[in-house]
C-alpha cells in the first residue's frame, strides 16, 4: 500500500521513467546542470592545486581531467535520456532488484558528504565574514543545512528556477574576483607561478576527476533523463563540464594564486568584496546543494520506497548535526576528493558495459522486466577493480578502475551466463 502511495504522489518520477510529454530543452537542461557544477568546492580545489602545480601544469590538470569526466558523463547521459530513467533505477540492470537497493546507498552517502562539505563551508564563510565566534558558526551552519534543502524538498523545477537567478551572479562575481586577482598579480606573475610545495601531475588530475567523478558517473543522470533527444543531454552535459567546471576551477587557481592562500574563504574575504562574496557564495552553493539533495533522495527513495520529502526531512536533520564536526578544512577537502576519484570510477565502468555490451544499447522497458534480485557479478568486478587500482604501480587511478570495471563485467557476465534483467 505504501508503495502504491508514493507511485501517485511521485511527480518527480523517482520510480518511473520520466514520460515524453515531460522532457526539457537544452537551454533548461543546462541551467540545472550547469548550476550543480558550479560549486565552491571547485573552486577549492583550484586553489588546493595552486599549492602544488604551477600554473602551466594546471591548466594540463584541468584539460585533461574534464575531458575524462566529460567522456564518462556523456556516456551516462546517453542512457539516462534514452531510458529516463535515475541512476538508481539505471542499477537495477546490472545490480539486481536487492543489489540495485544497495548500490543506490552508496551515492547517497557520498552525495551527503559533499552537501555537508558545502553548507559547513557557506556556514563558516558568513561566521568569519561577519566576525561571528565558535559557537554562532556552529549555528550558521547547521542553519545552512536546513536551508539549502528548500529547493530540492520542491523538485526539478523549484532548481531550474534557482539556476535562472543565481547563474548569471556566478559567472560576473566569479570572473570579477578573477580579473581583480589578475591585477593583483599580473599576467606574467600568473603565468610564471611556481608553488612552494609539490604535486604530481598525475595526483593534480585525479584531484580534478575527483571534484566530479561522483556526480558524472550517477547524478548526471538525475537531470539528463529529462532530456528531449540525446544530442541536446551531450550538449548540456559538455557546456557544464568543459565551460562550467574548467572556469570555477581556474577562477579559484588565480585568486588564490594572487593572495597565496589555498583557503577560499580568507581568499575572498581578504579582496575586501565582502557583499559581491556574499552572494557568490550563496548563489554558487545554493544551486549546487539542491541538486545535490535533490539527486541523493531520488537515490534512497529506490532503495527504501519511500516518499521522496520524508527522506529530504532525515537528509537535513543529519547533514545539519555533521556540519557541527566543521569539514570545511581544505585538508579534509582534498583526501575526500582523492578517495572519490580512486573508489568511484569502477561504477560507471560497470553500468556503461552493461547497457552498451551486456544490452547493445537497450533496456527493455522498466514495468516488463523481470530482474534478479542480486547480481554477485557486480560487486566482484567492483571489487576487483578496485584491488587493479591500488596493485597497477602506473597510470591514472580512476582510468585504471574504469578500465577494469568496464572490461571485467562482460567478461565474468559471459563466463557466468548470469541473467540480471528478463
Amino acid at each position: 500500500m505504501e508503495k502504491n502511495h508514493t507511485q501517485e504522489h511521485d511527480t518527480e518520477f523517482s520510480l518511473s521513467a520520466v514520460p515524453e510529454s515531460e522532457r526539457k530543452s537544452y537551454f533548461s537542461l543546462t541551467i540545472v546542470w550547469t548550476g550543480f557544477v558550479f560549486v565552491i568546492t571547485s573552486m577549492m580545489a583550484g586553489g588546493g592545486l595552486s599549492a602544488g602545480l604551477d600554473f602551466k601544469m594546471i591548466l594540463v590538470a584541468v584539460l585533461l581531467g574534464n575531458v575524462f569526466l566529460s567522456v564518462i558523463a556523456i556516456l551516462v547521459s546517453i542512457i539516462a535520456s534514452k531510458t529516463g530513467l535515475t541512476f538508481a533505477l539505471m542499477t537495477r540492470y546490472s545490480f539486481g532488484e536487492k543489489g540495485s537497493r544497495i548500490a543506490s546507498m552508496f551515492v547517497p552517502i557520498v552525495n551527503i558528504g559533499w552537501y555537508t562539505i558545502q553548507a559547513a563551508t557557506y556556514g563558516h564563510f558568513i561566521a568569519q565574514a561577519f566576525g561571528f565566534g565558535d559557537i554562532a558558526e556552529l549555528v550558521c551552519m547547521a542553519v545552512s543545512a536546513v536551508v539549502m534543502g528548500i529547493f530540492a524538498m520542491k523538485g526539478i523545477r523549484a532548481i531550474s528556477i534557482l539556476g535562472y537567478i543565481a547563474i548569471p551572479a556566478i559567472i560576473f562575481l566569479s570572473l570579477a574576483t578573477s580579473i581583480r586577482a589578475v591585477g593583483m598579480i599580473g599576467l606574467d606573475g600568473l603565468w610564471n607561478y611556481t608553488p612552494e610545495g609539490h604535486i604530481t601531475l598525475s595526483s593534480g588530475i585525479t584531484v580534478v576527476i575527483g571534484t566530479w567523478i561522483l556526480s558524472t558517473s550517477t547524478c548526471i543522470a538525475d537531470i539528463m533523463r529529462y532530456a528531449k533527444s540525446t544530442k541536446e543531454a551531450i550538449a548540456a552535459t559538455l557546456t557544464g563540464l568543459l565551460g562550467g567546471n574548467i572556469f570555477m576551477i581556474l577562477c579559484g587557481t588565480i585568486t588564490s594564486v594572487a593572495v597565496g592562500d589555498s583557503d577560499l574563504t580568507n581568499v575572498l574575504l581578504s579582496m575586501g568584496l565582502l557583499v559581491p562574496c556574499l552572494i557568490l557564495m550563496t548563489t554558487n552553493i545554493f544551486t549546487t546543494n539542491a541538486s545535490n539533495l535533490y539527486s541523493t533522495s531520488l537515490n534512497l527513495s529506490n532503495a527504501f520506497h519511500m516518499d521522496r520529502q520524508k527522506i529530504i526531512v532525515v537528509l537535513l536533520a543529519i547533514s545539519a548535526l555533521a556540519t557541527l564536526c566543521r569539514p570545511y578544512q581544505v585538508d579534509f577537502l582534498f583526501s575526500f576528493l582523492d578517495l572519490l576519484g580512486t573508489i568511484v570510477p569502477p561504477l560507471p565502468g560497470i553500468i556503461l558495459a552493461d547497457y552498451f555490451i551486456i544490452h547493445k544499447g537497450e533496456y527493455k522497458d522498466l514495468g516488463s522486466v523481470k530482474f534478479a534480485q542480486f547480481n554477485a557479478v557486480s560487486w566482484l568486478t567492483w571489487g576487483i577493480a578496485l584491488a587493479g587500482v591500488y596493485l597497477i604501480p602506473f597510470g591514472l587511478p580512476a582510468l585504471k578502475g574504469l578500465i577494469i570495471g568496464g572490461a571485467l563485467y562482460p567478461i565474468l557476465m559471459n563466463v557466468t551466463k548470469k541473467q540480471v534483467a528478463e
